[in-house]
C-alpha cells in the first residue's frame, strides 16, 4: 500500500468545480457552505469553523469484520447498543456486536432479490425513533422485474432479529435497465425519508429520466414515513402543486450510489458516479431543496449532451476527477467523531475501482482537497457508527475496515473516578464527592464538560463545589458544571458537599464528562443507606475448608489447560458460567447489598466466585476491589477442582490418591463436617497435584507434579454420592451468619466476630440447596432411566450431578501429542464434556454487552454457545400434558408438570429464579378467550392474578428479627438477613421420601407434596365456548422485582444492571408446552 501522498489540489487530476462554467449558475453561496442547523448542532465546536488541515495521515488496515459476502453498506441503528449492521448485496443484513459477527444474519430477503452486478439489497435506514418504534427501511431490487422497492420492517421481539413478516412496501420504481439503481436511503436531520435514484441505466441516460421531473429516476426523492398510507409528501418539497412528481427533492443525477448528511450541520454531500470521463461530489446545502446537479447536459462540470430540456439554474460540483485518476467515486461521510481530532469537519470520499481515499474542506466557500491513501481495496461505501467514527466497506475482500487517524496523538480521560468520603451514610450526614479528571494521552483534552447531575435524596451544600483548575458553576443546583482542559498528563480535582435526605435505598450520583478527541464517560458513584444493620466483621464468614494464604503452588490460570485439552474440555468450560463466574452481574450487585448489610459479606460470596483470588489471599476487603483480572477472568478455574481433596476416605478399594489425600487432611486446621458439604468449605491441596477421573499413569511436563485417579472426581466407577459430593460444595449454600436457634424456632444471628458454633447439616440457615435437593433423589439412590441427559452413555442410566451437567461424549480429552487415548463409553470410559450446563441463558447475554465493566466480547462464540446448551437443557427438565373436560356447564383444563430433573423444580440460588405457567384459551375461530400467566416482553412484568401459578421459592425475615434490625418483616431479598421461607411450591424430583419432605430447608411452604410425587397438577376453569388449549412451562433467571430491589438498594453494580434490564431483560425460557386438542399445529408464545 502506498503511504498517504497529500496531493493537494495541484494535482491535475483532481479539480474543484467552483467557478460558473458555461450554462452553470453557481448556487452554492459562501454562506450556505457554513450555515450550521441549530436544530442538529446547538453548540459548534470553537476549531470547526477554521478549515481542517489536510496535512494527515490515515490508515484502513484495522479490521473490524470480515469473511462477509460482498458489503455494501455499515449503519448503526441509533439505539445505544452499539451495534453495527452491515448489508450484503446478496440479500443478508448482518449485525457486528461487541466485536462479534453474529453468525444468525438480522435479516435474510435473499429469495426476494435480483443480485448482483449494481442490483441487490442496497440500502438500509433506521427510523430515527428506532429504539422505541423498532421500524427499519430497505432499499432492494426484486425478483424478476428488477424494480427498486423501498420496503419498511420492523425488529421482532429479539433486538437481533428482525420479523420478516412485517414487511410494507412503500414505494416501487420501475427500472428500464440492469444498472444506475441508486441505492442509498437515509433519514435526514429532518426526520424524513430520503432516497437516491439512478437515471435507470443502459448509457448517457437515452431516455433522458434524469431531467424528467415526471419519472423518479435520477432523482433525490424525500418523502414522509411517519404519515399518509404508505407515506405522505413533506412540505416543501419544491414540485408540489407544480408539475412533476412530489416525491422529488433534487434532479440531475446519474448514479448517486453513496450519499451523506453531515451530522453536525445538515448539509448533504451526493456521490454522483460519471459516465466515460468525470467523477463528482455534490453538495446540497441543509434544507435547500429543488436543486438540479445537471446530468445528463453535463457530466461533472464539463458538456456532455445539451439535448433540451436542460433547465437552469444547475448546481455544479464541488469536487470533481477525471477517470485518469478513478473511475467510480464512492460518495463517504464528513468526520464528526471524537476519537481523532485532526479528521474533524473533513469529508471523506473514496474511489471503488482505485483504491483511493481523498479528504475534502471548506472555509469561505473554497474547497480543497488531498489525496490521503493509495490501496489496494474496492471500496463500495464509508459508514459511520453511533459516536461518528468512521469505516469502510471493502467489497471483495469481504471486510470492513475502520479508517483512523494513524500518526495523531489523543488525549485519553478513562482513568478518570469519581469518589465519595464514605460508601455508607444515615439521613443526616454530610458527604464529600471527589471527581478526579486524568489525562493520560499524548495530546491534550480541550473544551472539557462535566455535568454533575445530583439524584433524588442528595441536597447540594451551597457554595462547595471547588476545583483546581478551570472554571466551575453551582447556579443551576442540583445541576453543578465544570469546564476546562488538560494538557496531557494532568490531572484536576473537582469536590463538592451534599447532605443525605431520609429514606433508604441507593444515591447513585453521575457525572458526564465530555470534550474534544475522546470517548464521552459516564462517573458513576453511589452512596448507599442506611449504614450497615449489623456489626459483622470477617470472621463472622469464616468456614472450615483450606484458608486464604496457606497453598503452596497459586492456582493456574485456565489458559495454561488450552495448551493440551480438546474443544470438549477447555473450549466447553470457557462459556461455562463455572468459568464465567466473577464476571457475572448478578453477583456483583448482589454483593454490594450484602456488604451493606452485614459487613465483610462479600468475601463469604467471593470464595465461590473467584476462588483463585480467595485462595491467594486477594479477596479483602470484601468488596473485591483487591482482585485481579485474572482472578476475575479465571472465574471457577479447572485447577479449584483438580486440585480438591476428598474431605472423607470413602473409597473402597482406596483411589490413587486416598493416601496422599489424607495427610492433605491431616494438616488442615479447620476441618470440614464429614456429614454435609456447602458453602465452599473445600480442601484445596497446597501442592499442585492434580486429580480426574481417570488414570493416566504417565507423567507430562504439563503436570510437573503428581496426577491421581480419584472417586471424588468422578472416576465413573464409583458411586453417585462421592462423584456428586464437589459440585455440593458450592451448590449447597448456607448462611454462616445465622444458625439454628432451638429455643427460638428459627435461624437467628450468632453474634458480632463470632463464627458460627457448628457447620453441621442444617445447622446454618439453608441459601441454596440443590445437591440436597439431588441427595435426596431416586438419582443419587438408584439412578433414572434419562436418556434425554445420558449424552453416549448406552444404559441411558444417570444418577450422579455430571451424567446431567457434563454430558457423556465420545472423543480424546487432550491433544494426542500428549495422551491419544480414545473415550468410547465402553472400554476407557465416557468423555465428560466441560459445559457445565445449567438453566441460566441471561447472564452470557449480559457478558456480551459493553457497558458492563466486567464484559467478555472476545468469549462470545463461547458464551452463545452456553446461552444456547442452557436452552436445550430447561426442555429436558420437565414435561407438561394438557387435559380439557366439561365441567358444570363450563370447560376445566388440566396441566400437569412432571420433573425430570434431579432436583426440585427451579432450583439454585432462591432469588428472583422462577417458573410459571402460561395457558391460553380459543373458541373455535381462534379467538383468544382467556390468558393467565400473561407476561409483557416490554417491561417484563408476570401479570399478577389469583390464577398465575408460579413455581419459585421465596424467603424473608421473620417478625423477631425484622424488629431487631429496624425492617419490615416478610419476603425480603436481602439474602444475609433472610432467616426464614415464605414460600417454597417448587416440584420435587422423583423419590422424595417424607423424611425429605419434613427437612429444614427441603420441605415445601404454602404447597403440598406426597411422597414420591414429582409432579404438579392445576386446574382452570375456563369459558364453554373453549375449543383448543395451550399451556406453555416458562422459565426466568431473574424476575422484574428482584432486578428492581437490586437497582434502588444497590451501588453502581446494580445500577448498571439495571440498566441492561432495561435493554437485555432476563428472557422466559420456554421450557415444556402441550396443546389441546392435539392435532392443532400452530400456537403463540410470549412475542412482541
Amino acid at each position: 500500500m502506498k503511504t498517504s501522498s497529500r496531493l493537494l489540489i495541484a494535482v491535475g487530476t483532481i479539480f474543484l468545480a467552483v467557478a460558473i462554467v458555461s450554462g452553470w449558475s453557481l448556487t452554492v453561496s459562501t454562506a450556505l457552505a457554513e450555515k450550521v442547523n441549530p436544530a442538529i448542532a446547538p453548540q459548534q465546536p470553537a476549531h470547526a469553523a477554521q478549515a481542517p488541515n489536510l496535512d494527515l495521515q490515515i490508515s484502513v488496515e484495522t479490521v473490524i469484520a470480515s469473511g462477509l459476502a460482498q458489503p455494501v453498506q455499515v449503519t448503526h441503528a441509533g439505539d445505544g447498543s452499539g451495534r453495527l449492521f452491515i448489508l450484503e448485496q446478496t440479500g443478508k443484513i448482518r449485525i457486528l456486536q461487541n466485536g462479534t459477527l453474529l453468525p444468525t444474519p438480522f435479516l435474510d430477503i435473499s429469495t426476494k432479490i435480483s443480485c448482483c452486478g449494481e442490483r441487490g439489497l442496497l440500502g438500509l435506514a433506521f427510523h430515527p425513533n428506532y429504539k422505541s418504534n423498532g421500524l427499519f427501511f430497505l432499499n432492494y431490487t426484486r425478483q424478476g422485474d428488477g424494480a427498486t422497492v423501498i420496503e419498511r420492517y420492523q425488529v421482532s421481539g429479539d433486538p437481533n432479529l428482525a420479523a420478516p413478516a412485517s414487511a410494507q412496501t412503500l414505494l416501487v420504481i420501475p427500472q428500464p435497465y440492469a444498472n444506475h439503481n441508486g441505492g442509498q436511503i437515509a433519514f435526514g436531520p429532518d426526520g424524513m425519508l430520503y432516497i437516491g435514484t439512478g437515471d435507470g441505466g443502459s448509457g448517457g441516460d437515452p431516455q433522458n429520466y434524469a431531467q424528467n421531473i415526471d419519472s423518479l429516476l435520477g432523482k433525490m426523492l424525500r418523502i414522509d414515513v411517519n404519515q399518509g398510507n404508505p407515506y405522505a409528501i413533506p412540505a416543501g418539497n419544491p414540485f408540489i402543486g407544480k408539475p412533476g412528481r412530489d416525491e422529488i427533492w433534487a434532479l440531475g443525477l446519474r448514479n448517486p450510489w453513496r450519499w451523506s448528511f453531515d451530522r453536525l450541520t445538515g448539509d448533504l454531500y451526493i456521490g454522483d458516479v460519471g459516465q466515460n470521463l468525470w467523477e463528482e461530489i455534490d453538495f446540497q446545502p441543509a434544507g435547500v431543496g429543488g436543486l438540479n446537479y445537471g446530468w445528463r447536459c453535463y457530466e461533472g462540470t464539463h458538456v456532455y449532451n445539451l439535448s433540451p430540456p436542460c433547465p437552469g439554474p444547475l448546481t455544479p460540483p464541488i469536487l470533481e476527477y477525471d477517470h485518469s485518476t478513478g473511475q467510480s467515486v464512492t460518495g463517504g461521510f464528513v468526520y464528526r467523531g471524537i476519537t481523532f481530532p485532526n479528521l474533524y469537519g473533513i469529508y471523506f470520499y473514496a474511489d471503488f475501482s482505485q483504491g483511493k481515499i481523498w479528504g475534502a474542506s471548506q472555509s469561505g466557500g473554497q474547497w480543497t482537497t488531498a489525496l490521503l491513501l493509495d490501496t489496494p481495496y474496492t471500496f463500495s461505501a464509508f459508514g459511520e457508527d453511533e459516536a461518528g467514527e468512521l469505516y469502510l466497506c471493502d467489497y471483495y475482500g469481504g471486510k470492513i475496515r475502520r479508517l483512523i487517524d494513524s500518526r495523531g496523538g489523543t488525549p485519553d480521560l478513562s482513568g478518570s473516578k469519581k469518589t465519595a468520603s464514605s460508601l455508607y451514610a444515615n439521613a443526616g450526614e454530610v458527604i464529600t464527592y471527589t471527581i478526579r479528571l486524568e489525562n493520560t494521552g499524548t495530546a491534550p483534552a480541550n473544551q472539557v464538560q462535566v455535568t454533575d447531575t445530583l439524584p433524588t435524596g442528595l441536597s447540594y451544600l451551597p457554595g462547595s463545589l471547588q476545583a483546581t483548575s478551570g472554571a466551575w458553576d453551582d447556579s443551576g443546583s442540583p445541576v453543578l458544571r465544570w469546564s476546562g482542559s488538560l494538557p496531557p498528563s494532568s490531572q484536576t480535582l473537582i469536590t463538592y458537599r451534599a447532605q443525605v435526605l431520609p429514606g433508604g435505598g441507593n444515591r447513585v450520583n453521575q457525572a458526564q464528562v465530555s470534550g474534544i478527541g475522546f470517548q464521552p464517560l459516564t462517573l458513576t458513584y453511589a452512596l448507599l443507606t442506611p449504614r450497615p444493620r449489623l456489626n459483622t466483621t470477617l470472621e463472622d464468614f469464616v468456614l472450615p475448608g483450606t484458608q486464604p494464604n496457606v497453598i503452596s503452588d497459586p492456582i493456574l490460570l485456565p489458559v495454561t489447560c488450552d495448551v493440551c485439552h480438546t474443544s470438549p474440555i477447555y473450549d466447553a468450560w470457557r462459556g461455562s458460567l463455572m468459568s464465567q463466574a466473577g464476571r457475572d452481574p448478578l453477583l456483583w450487585a448482589a454483593l454490594e447489598i450484602a456488604n451493606r448489610d452485614a459487613p465483610g459479606a462479600g468475601e463469604y460470596c467471593l470464595r465461590c466466585h473467584t476462588p483463585k483470588g480467595w485462595l491467594e489471599g486477594r479477596s479483602r476487603p470484601a468488596d473485591g476491589s483487591a482482585l485481579l483480572p485474572a482472578d476475575v477472568e479465571s472465574g471457577v478455574s479447572c485447577a479449584v477442582c483438580h486440585r480438591a481433596v476428598e474431605p472423607e476416605p470413602v473409597s473402597d478399594p482406596p483411589d490413587e490418591a486416598s493416601s496422599y489425600d489424607q495427610i492433605v487432611r491431616a494438616a488442615l486446621a479447620l476441618k470440614p463436617p464429614l456429614s454435609h458439604v456447602g458453602s465452599s468449605m473445600l480442601i484445596i491441596d497446597p501442592l499442585d497435584n492434580r486429580r480426574g477421573p481417570f488414570s493416566l499413569g504417565i507423567t507430562f511436563a504439563a503436570h510437573p507434579r503428581n496426577t491421581y485417579q480419584t472417586d471424588y472426581l468422578g472416576r465413573q466407577q464409583a458411586d453417585a454420592v462421592t462423584r456428586s459430593r464437589l459440585c455440593g460444595s458450592c451448590h449447597n449454600v448456607e448462611n454462616p451468619v445465622l444458625s439454628w436457634d432451638p429455643a427460638r424456632q428459627q435461624y437467628w444471628l450468632n453474634g458480632d466476630n463470632l463464627r458460627a458454633p457448628s457447620f453441621e447439616k442444617g445447622d446454618l440457615f439453608p441459601v441454596e440447596t440443590t445437591f440436597d435437593e439431588w441427595l435426596n433423589s431416586q438419582y443419587a439412590t438408584s439412578g433414572v432411566y434419562a436418556p434425554q441427559f445420558a449424552g453416549a452413555k448406552a444404559d441411558g442410566m444417570v444418577s450422579a450431578c455430571q451424567d446431567c451437567h457434563m454430558p457423556r461424549s465420545r472423543g480424546i480429552a487432550a491433544e494426542p501429542a500428549f495422551n491419544p487415548v480414545n473415550r468410547d463409553c465402553q472400554t476407557t470410559g465416557c468423555l465428560p464434556v466441560h459445559e457445565f450446563v445449567g438453566g441460566n441463558s441471561w447472564t452470557p447475554r449480559l457478558l456480551l454487552d459493553p457497558r458492563w465493566r466486567l464484559s467478555a466480547p472476545d468469549e462470545a462464540p463461547f458464551l452463545t454457545a452456553s446461552a444456547e446448551a442452557a436452552q436445550r437443557m430447561l426442555r429436558r427438565s420437565a414435561t407438561l400434558t394438557l387435559t380439557l373436560e366439561s365441567a358444570q356447564g363450563q370447560k376445566q383444563a388440566t396441566v400437569r408438570i412432571y420433573n425430570q430433573s434431579g432436583h426440585k423444580l427451579p432450583t439454585g440460588y432462591a432469588e428472583g429464579r422462577r417458573m410459571w405457567l402460561n395457558l391460553k384459551a380459543y373458541d373455535a375461530n381462534g379467538n383468544l378467550l382467556v390468558e393467565y400467566g400473561q407476561y409483557d416482553p416490554l417491561s417484563g412484568s408476570l401479570t399478577a392474578t389469583p390464577q398465575v401459578k408460579v413455581y419459585e421459592i421465596k424467603q424473608g425475615i421473620t417478625p423477631e428479627l425484622a424488629s431487631l434490625l429496624g425492617m419490615p418483616a416478610g419476603e425480603s431479598f436481602h439474602f444475609v438477613l433472610n432467616n426464614t421461607v415464605i414460600k417454597d411450591n417448587r416440584i420435587p424430583p422423583r423419590g422424595f421420601t417424607a423424611q425429605a419432605l419434613a427437612t429444614r430447608g427441603l420441605q415445601p411452604v404454602g404447597a403440598s407434596y406426597a411422597p414420591g410425587q414429582y409432579w404438579d397438577d392445576t386446574q382452570y376453569l375456563l369459558p364453554a365456548e373453549t375449543y383448543s388449549v395451550v399451556a406453555t412451562l416458562y422459565y426466568q433467571t431473574a424476575s422484574k422485582e428482584y432486578i428492581d430491589f437490586l437497582r434502588t438498594n444497590g451501588g453502581v453494580d446494580a445500577f448498571t444492571l439495571g440498566e441492561l434490564w432495561d435493554t437485555i431483560k432476563s428472557p422466559p425460557e420456554v421450557v415444556a408446552v402441550d396443546i389441546y386438542p392435539k392435532n392443532e399445529l400452530w400456537f403463540p408464545l410470549i412475542g412482541r
